[in-house]
């Protein structure tokens, strides 16, 4: 199994120029690489491959001794890269879906370059809270947890004025173990009003981080806009759109992390709705707001961190759940507007995310217990034991400040 560990990196203005030159070089290199493809397919039918541009590195070093100065094995990823772009290609053409021929990475993207760990080397990578690049030299990491498993490659990223560096490490499988008994699931509706509300009632508010920032990102693009092409003026300002937006995205990921992993700590399964995001995308009048939500991410999160603590995060069919009634089944048809759930049948009122959340769980249940009926015949135990819950209070990037 493989796990990324990011890092902040604070490099010396000396380091941080040879960082930029390397990538610079890299990018130069990606690029060249395509003009080669490119002319070889249009002047002599002929596909290069890999296999063929890595044999030319040493001719290259020997006519442009600037990539002497560059770790080999990074050179080496560049051309990795251009293959993986051509693969994705005839990828796509095969599967009749738009192709994307690959493009030329102008200086805005083209962001990060890659070493590869030899574990027979004897160079020390990482040594307390210093991490060494060979041809580079050394710089501060801000360690914020554990590197665990085996380092296989570490990648070097800039996003803006930053730096950053992500070890790619190898961890063992965890060992298959029986199911248990469920003790505490949960189920999750993801919505706009609320970002999700739980079976047990519990709502967490949406933060809507880009409309918070919006006027602020309106004022900095109109700024920009304002500006002539070329222009000092317009690189600050082009670099403070960027900026804000990176804010932006490092609060939304902020808050998608502690909350999946607050769940995942609490809940040994976990049910949420198998949705059509991008269909759901298509709706104008919401597509900002889901999109700001990034529900996509936030189950990408939760599953894996389900998988690597050994709990279960399933998804369950999205028909109906806001529409049938969670007390007698019923179904009792509503427009979007009506957040109120009122059941004609069994009385049962309660709201509308919540009734949805609740019916979620039962499905969740029923497909945990199916798949779970043969284990449950030979042990005789219970698989859904009682519920148990906790409120939910996810920590604001503001509220971390503050502490």
């Amino acid at each position: 199994m493989r796990q990324a560990f990011k890092f902040r990196i604070v490099p010396s203005r000396a380091v941080a120029e040879r960082l930029a030159e390397t990538l610079e070089l890299c990018r130069e290199l990606y690029n060249a690489c395509l003009t080669e493809r490119r002319a070889a397919w249009l002047m002599q039918g002929k596909t290069l491959s890999y296999y063929e541009q890595s044999a030319e590195l040493p001719g290259l070093k020997a006519v442009c001794p600037e990539y002497k100065t560059i770790y080999a094995d990074t050179l080496v990823d560049v051309l990795r890269r251009v293959q993986f772009a051509y693969d994705g290609f005839f990828r796509r053409v095969k599967a009749g879906q738009k192709p994307g021929f690959p493009r030329y990475k102008g200086r805005d993207r083209y962001d990060s370059f890659t070493f590869k760990i030899d574990q027979r080397s004897p160079f020390n990578w990482l040594k307390a809270d210093k991490l060494t690049l060979p041809k580079i030299g050394s710089m501060r990491v801000r360690l914020s947890r554990f590197v665990g498993g085996r380092v296989k490659t570490v990648t070097i990223k800039r996003e803006g004025e930053r730096w950053f560096v992500i070890f790619s490490c190898e961890l063992p499988d965890a060992p298959p173990t029986a199911p248990a008994a469920i003790t505490s699931p949960v189920g999750i509706d993801l919505g706009v009003e609320a970002f999700l509300t739980t079976s047990d009632g519990r709502r967490v508010e949406n933060p809507r981080h880009l409309l918070r920032a919006e006027d602020r990102l309106k004022k900095a693009q109109r700024r920009l806009s304002r500006k002539k092409k070329g222009s000092g003026r317009r690189k600050r300002a082009k670099a403070r759109v960027a900026a804000l937006n990176r804010k932006v995205a490092d609060q939304r990921r902020d808050f998608l992390h502690k909350l999946s992993r607050k769940l995942v700590n609490r809940h040994d399964l976990i049910c949420f709705e198998n949705l059509n995001i991008a269909g759901m995308m298509k709706n104008r009048k919401l597509a900002k707001h889901i999109a700001d939500a990034a529900w996509s991410a936030f189950i990408r999160m939760l599953e894996y961190k389900a998988e690597w603590a050994g709990t279960k995060a399933m998804n369950v069919a999205a028909q109906y759940t806001s529409q049938d009634c969670s007390g007698c089944g019923e179904r009792v048809p509503k427009a979007l507007s009506v957040r109120w759930h009122k059941c004609p049948h069994c009385r049962t009122e309660l709201h509308r995310d919540h009734n949805a959340a609740l019916n979620i769980l039962a499905r969740g249940i029923e497909l945990a217990q199916a798949a779970r009926h043969a284990v449950s015949a030979l042990g005789g135990s219970t698989l859904v034991g009682p519920m148990k819950s906790e409120p939910l209070h996810i920590e604001s990037a503001r509220d971390a400040d503050r502490a």
